[in-house]
């Protein structure tokens, strides 16, 4: 595996973090700017970037920014203290793939890792079939587990979808329900609930090739 790049100006909490990543078995590099991850990443393939939001010289969403042009398939993960529906929706824009809140549980934190790698090998997985690239905001297991939900239910609010996945941090899931509305997978009807569009039953459909390609089930374990 691609080594693992953390990008934050904090030494103890990177030391942290490549603590629990080695101990996981991920192989980790460290960059304590923007500059410097921009130059590790020239040079360097790495499938996954946790990026601090708040960075000397280069805020996160630049970098974040910078790191697709280099490399469209990076999965950049946003670290911050101050998780917001605002730096939500502006990170779905410029690409990010998750929220990483400060502080995390170890348990949360790890499990977002593999959920990231099963997102890699998903959107590596479609690329080969050559599907729809509309398919890749279906890549991530909780975005999946949202269509899944809404495939089964038709109408869900946000509390209702919470429950249903397990998660607790509402703008982890806005998040998510953002990024899906962005692509029209999902919508909100009159009744300000949340529903799947047309174009997200097809996709579902393409995501089922990809799972029976992969010997996995198509419904996701978000959790």
């Amino acid at each position: 595996m691609n080594p693992i790049l953390i990008v934050d100006d904090d030494p103890d909490f990177c030391q942290v973090v490549i603590d629990v990543l080695t101990k996981a078995g991920f192989p980790t590099l460290r960059a304590g700017s923007g500059h410097e991850a921009l130059n590790v990443l020239r040079h360097t393939k790495c499938d996954i970037v946790l990026l601090d939001l708040v960075l000397p010289g280069m805020d996160g969403l630049e970098v974040l920014r910078r790191i697709h042009e280099l490399d469209e398939h990076a999965k950049v993960i946003l670290i911050t203290a101050f998780a917001t529906i605002e730096n939500a929706v502006n990170s779905i824009k410029m690409g990010a793939t998750e929220f990483l809140t400060k502080p995390f549980r170890i348990n949360d934190f790890t499990t977002m890792i593999h959920r990231t790698i099963e997102e890699i090998r998903f959107e590596g997985k479609a690329r080969e079939l050559n599907l729809d690239p509309l398919l890749a905001s279906l890549s991530h297991p909780i975005r999946r587990g949202i269509a899944d939900a809404l495939n089964e239910q038709e109408e869900l609010r946000l509390t209702d979808l919470m429950q249903r996945l397990s998660i607790t941090d509402h703008t982890k899931l806005t998040f998510h329900l953002k990024n899906l509305m962005e692509h029209g997978i999902i919508d909100k009807n009159r009744n300000r609930g949340y529903i799947l569009t047309q174009r997200g039953r097809m996709l579902l459909s393409g995501l089922r090739r990809i799972s029976m390609s992969l010997g996995v089930n198509g419904h996701v374990k978000v959790g």
